[in-house]
């Protein structure tokens, strides 16, 4: 019986190649900005403003967010057609939510010897399986983009709906809506 040869893997993540780590910060990033224009958007769907809206989906898990906001937008939205483009984009965030949680909810190492960078994925649902991944960055670096694409994109589609208009106020932090506007256009 053959054995596969064993590696000499490193956990520790302050190990990594500097550019994953890079890498991984942005898919981190990217979806921060995502979970902000989903709650945004439900905000604006429930017709207040966003310090209200992050008081109320500040804590939600994103599946939740995601229920609400198709929920909202069916009493909201009267067009068929509209209801259909909404529901396109939440499954692409939803599949980049599903990229982003192979990188960040896995546990990452690199090989010694090799250099090669991998992650271990485990699974117990029934029953447990762990397997060991090779990771590649420029998987990671398409993970960030699908997942500010998918964010820019229903922020785009929410600033062209009325219904997702929330009122804007100064808070500590200045205008968020414009300065995200300002921040975009750069």
């Amino acid at each position: 019986m053959k054995t596969k040869p064993q590696r000499d893997l490193d956990f520790t993540p302050y190990n990594l190649p500097e550019e994953y780590l890079t890498a991984i910060g942005i898919v981190s990033t990217a979806t921060a900005q995502t979970e902000d224009i989903l709650q945004n958007a439900i905000a604006g769907l429930l017709k207040v403003d966003i310090e209200v809206g992050w008081a109320v989906t500040t804590h939600m898990a994103n599946p939740l967010r995601d229920s609400c906001l198709r929920s909202l937008a069916e009493i909201q939205i009267d067009d068929l057609d509209t209801l259909d483009e909404l529901d396109l984009l939440l499954d692409d965030i939803k599949a980049a939510f599903a990229k982003r949680n192979n990188i960040v909810h896995n546990l990452w190492c690199h090989d010694i010897n090799t250099k090669e960078i991998y992650t271990v994925v485990t699974s117990a649902r029934t029953r447990l399986e762990v397997d060991i991944t090779k990771v590649d960055l420029q998987s990671i670096g398409e993970a960030a983009t699908s997942m500010y694409t998918a964010g820019i994109n229903l922020q785009n589609f929410s600033w062209k709906m009325s219904c997702f208009q929330t009122s804007h106020h100064k808070t500590e932090f200045g205008d968020i809506s414009l300065r995200r506007l300002e921040s975009n256009e750069k």
